[in-house]
């Protein structure tokens, strides 16, 4: 029966992105879906990469930048330090970045947060189970949640998110404002990469840790 509510609820996000004046202010270069209907972004359960266990309800009153993302995507990693400047700029307003990884070891992950170094918080989906509720089939894709929980904006492909205008886009969700729309869509400065099935080794760890 959860799993029916789940997909309704995935089905009433997916099936309601468009433009609509109701719901906010998309500059134009970012070229964001803006859902038609109000609708509460789904809840789920991961653990960042330092083995914490968190809920999206945890960041409840926070503008919340829900980002997919793989370590063998270049388009992801190459939109990563836009989304840390956008991070620092964001510093002391009620805006959090949860990067959720796609099906990928906590090992893996851990290499590459060493090697690249970033201001938010990375979280686990080995198995793609989070990525599957959202709807993810190509990476990077954003979704924009508003502090009281509802899906603002949804970005298929990388953008530009320390441009001003981005910056004073989430500056204004953050302080509880919503202008009127603008034109938008799905138009990426990239091209979105097909996610593939979990590894061998992503399905291993995310069964031992399970037991």
């Amino acid at each position: 029966m959860w799993g029916m509510i789940r997909t309704s609820l995935l089905l009433l996000i997916l099936g309601g992105m468009g433009i609509s004046s109701a719901r906010g202010h998309a500059p134009e270069n970012l070229l964001l879906d803006m859902p038609q209907h109000q609708v509460k972004a789904l809840d789920f359960q991961a653990k960042l990469l330092d083995g914490t266990p968190i809920k999206l309800a945890d960041y409840a009153g926070q503008v919340v930048f829900l980002n997919f993302w793989a370590t063998w995507c270049g388009p992801c990693l190459a939109e990563l330090p836009a989304m840390n400047n956008l991070n620092r700029a964001m510093t002391g307003k009620p805006f959090v970045i949860l990067a959720v990884n796609l099906r990928e070891t906590g090992a893996q992950v851990t290499r590459f947060a060493q090697e690249h170094p970033m201001s938010f918080a990375y979280v686990l989906d080995p198995l793609g189970v989070v990525a599957r509720d959202y709807g993810v089939t190509g990476i990077p894709l954003t979704y924009v949640i508003g502090r009281d929980g509802t899906v603002m904006a949804r970005a298929i492909g990388p953008r530009e998110w320390d441009s001003p205008e981005a910056v004073d886009f989430f500056t204004h969700l953050a302080a509880g404002e919503a202008p009127a729309a603008t034109p938008g869509g799905s138009q990426p400065t990239g091209q979105p990469l097909q996610v593939p099935p979990a590894s061998a080794s992503a399905l291993a760890e995310a069964g031992g840790a399970a037991k």
